[in-house]
């Protein structure tokens, strides 16, 4: 059993150090003499637990993929859909990239198989098409709070893009300026917030209405993929774009 203990241990070690490797160096630039001194461990326990690179770079993914499933699960759950009329399921798409932000700030596996994923486009089963079909069936459940102000292909392309944006804040950083010190989800917030209507930072469970006194700061004449504009016609009218759920457990300032 001690044996068991301590494998696992040394096997738990090189998938954090290689999460950290491959999420800064991409899988080209990885080494394992690198993760092996950062696990404190020999190569060739390296190699015993992983035959290969690529092999570990495998278990590195499926452990982020692993890790993002499970924080989105109670955002897919049919139990728990808000009710009807309170704009709950375009709030719910807000808040699954939220999610994704906080993982990808948080969580070195996740960045690591997110970056993987643009190492290998054409390997079918990434991080993004992992979540991406979950999206989707969000997106579609959203329908009637956007009917009239958007289109779901629009919605879709926005969250798609803010975490995207979220990914490159968590991998290097964001331009220096005004927006320089932005953390991934407070890059997604901003992007909601200037679409919603909304002041930012959004507000998670808090007494701030973050669509109150000014709206949009596009004016009235901002809209986001057709439809009424953001500034008076944002579909969640006066209240917070974010549920409070938050499975990742932490919620904004």
């Amino acid at each position: 059993m001690a044996r068991q203990d301590r494998a696992e241990r040394t096997r738990r070690a090189l998938l954090r150090a290689a999460a950290d490797e491959v999420a800064e160096k991409g899988y080209a630039g990885a080494s394992l003499a690198r993760i092996s001194t950062a696990a404190e461990v020999t190569i060739g326990a390296l190699t015993f637990h992983f035959a290969s690179k690529a092999a570990l770079a495998e278990a590195v993914r499926d452990s982020g993929c692993a890790l993002t499933r499970s924080a989105l699960a109670s955002l897919m759950r049919p139990g728990a859909r808000p009710n009807p009329g309170a704009h709950g399921e375009l709030r719910r798409v807000v808040t699954f990239t939220r999610t994704l932000a906080r993982l990808l700030e948080e969580e070195p596996t996740v960045r690591a198989a997110a970056r993987l994923a643009w190492d290998f486009p054409g390997d079918g089963n990434t991080w993004y098409a992992m979540w991406l079909p979950w999206l989707g069936d969000l997106v579609d459940r959203a329908r009637a709070d956007i009917a009239g102000w958007t289109t779901p292909e629009a919605v879709t392309a926005t969250a798609l893009s803010v975490v995207t944006g979220a990914e490159f804040a968590a991998r290097i950083g964001v331009p220096r300026g005004a927006t320089a010190g932005l953390s991934p989800w407070e890059h997604v917030d901003r992007v909601w917030g200037l679409l919603l209507g909304a002041r930012t930072p959004l507000v998670v469970g808090g007494e701030e209405n973050p669509f109150g006194g000014g709206g949009s700061p596009l004016g009235s004449g901002s809209s986001l993929g057709g439809g009424s504009p953001v500034g008076g016609g944002s579909p969640l009218g006066d209240e917070d774009p974010v549920n409070d759920e938050n499975p990742v457990g932490a919620a904004t300032r």
